[in-house]
């Protein structure tokens, strides 16, 4: 029988520790949280690509097929475009969201619009606003994971806990909130970030483009108050976490996520290659994504919540709602393929294949990806049972 600590100095609570977890031991360990080593694989993929790009198999396609971009097309074919598009299932194929929620579906398609507006009229504007869009989706998302552990437990549904559970809340959104934006915030405004002796407060570009960042920011002082909070959450988090082990409330697999989370994204704005960078921990993102929505879409397939039949046949099986997105994601490279033809065939960018390459890239791929970001703020609200059941 479990009891609930009340004071620091109340028993410990003894649960079954398959009790806290997701799904399981195994599969979140895994799929959701050690899944953080896949964050090597695009630095591994540009190593190995910058070492061949020199040899005559690569001669021809210099300038096209550089080391970034064999990384950016490998993460976004196998990885990224399938998670992208796994939202969909949950959305536009979904019959009850799109009746429950029609007005905020159809909203969706002025992504697009927006994209290859602003892809015409200012590309590096839209590469700002997408980096700046992702950070704050890869945000929530580790948000969602640390919440879904948090209101699975047990123990935290003891009215005495209400409070303590609710600073708990609010000192994890902190720390995930302030540990991307540090050293980003160091290279936006110039400002001298050195440790042993390197600096790593150079320019902050990305695609060959240096992202927007307001002149009247450009300050000294802003690098640091980043840091400084980033530092001060985190140690806040750290107390709350030492009182949680005394009054048997520690969170073994929620603790293990925020930890991993929080250094990763602190440590990912200090590598000089940016795209490689953040392809790395857009890969562990998108696995983590897939793990957690493939598992829902199967747990709603069980209990009848989808009302689409093709969607409930294909969401029984990981695996095969897995290879459903891929073939939506090899739908977008043929749409990149021909906007990158229609872009050859016009002469536009004609003497800059790597700007041809970047802007098809952004018009399809970004439109299906802002949609994703769209969607999922929804989704990570957990505000409707249906959609997005809670764990149990």
């Amino acid at each position: 029988m479990t009891t609930m600590p009340i004071k620091s100095s109340a028993k410990k609570t003894q649960i079954s520790s398959r009790g806290l977890w997701l799904i399981s031991p195994f599969y979140d360990l895994t799929f959701i949280i050690f899944s953080s080593v896949l964050l090597l694989l695009p630095h591994a993929a540009f190593l190995f690509a910058n070492r061949f790009s020199g040899s005559n198999a690569m001669s021809n396609f210099q300038g096209l097929l550089t080391p970034n971009v064999i990384v950016d097309l490998l993460a976004t074919a196998f990885i990224g475009g399938p998670h992208l598009f796994a939202t969909y299932t949950m959305t536009f194929m979904e019959p009850n969201f799109r009746k429950r929620y029609a007005k905020y579906t159809w909203g969706s398609l002025l992504m697009p619009v927006l994209v290859v507006t602003l892809a015409i009229i200012n590309l590096t504007l839209l590469v700002t606003i997408f980096f700046f869009w992702a950070s704050v989706h890869v945000i929530h998302q580790a948000a969602y994971i640390a919440d879904s552990y948090r209101f699975k437990d047990p123990r935290t549904s003891a009215p005495q806990l209400k409070r303590a559970q609710v600073i708990s809340r609010v000192l994890d959104y902190a720390l995930l909130l302030t540990s991307l934006y540090p050293v980003a915030t160091y290279r936006f405004t110039g400002t001298p970030f050195v440790i042993g002796g390197h600096d790593y407060s150079g320019a902050f570009e990305t695609g060959g483009r240096a992202l927007l960042f307001p002149d009247f920011l450009k300050v000294d002082w802003l690098g640091p108050l980043a840091l400084g909070a980033y530092i001060v959450c985190l140690v806040a988090f750290v107390v709350k976490t030492i009182w949680e082990a005394r009054v048997g409330l520690f969170h073994l697999p929620k603790t293990l996520h925020m930890t991993l989370a929080s250094v990763l994204f602190f440590l990912t704005p200090m590598l000089a290659n940016l795209d490689v960078a953040f392809q790395g921990l857009n890969v562990w993102h998108s696995f983590q994504y897939l793990a957690v929505v493939l598992f829902l879409n199967r747990v709603r397939s069980e209990r009848g919540l989808i009302g689409s039949e093709f969607v409930a046949k294909v969401s029984s099986n990981g695996r095969s709602l897995y290879w459903l997105c891929f073939l939506f994601t090899l739908g977008a490279g043929l749409a990149y393929v021909l906007m990158r033809g229609i872009l050859i065939l016009t002469g536009s960018w004609a003497s800059d294949p790597m700007q041809q390459h970047y802007f098809a890239f952004y018009v399809v791929i970004l439109s299906a990806l802002l949609i994703h970001y769209y969607f999922d703020h929804f989704l990570f609200l957990q505000v409707d049972d249906v959609i997005t059941p809670k764990w149990t």
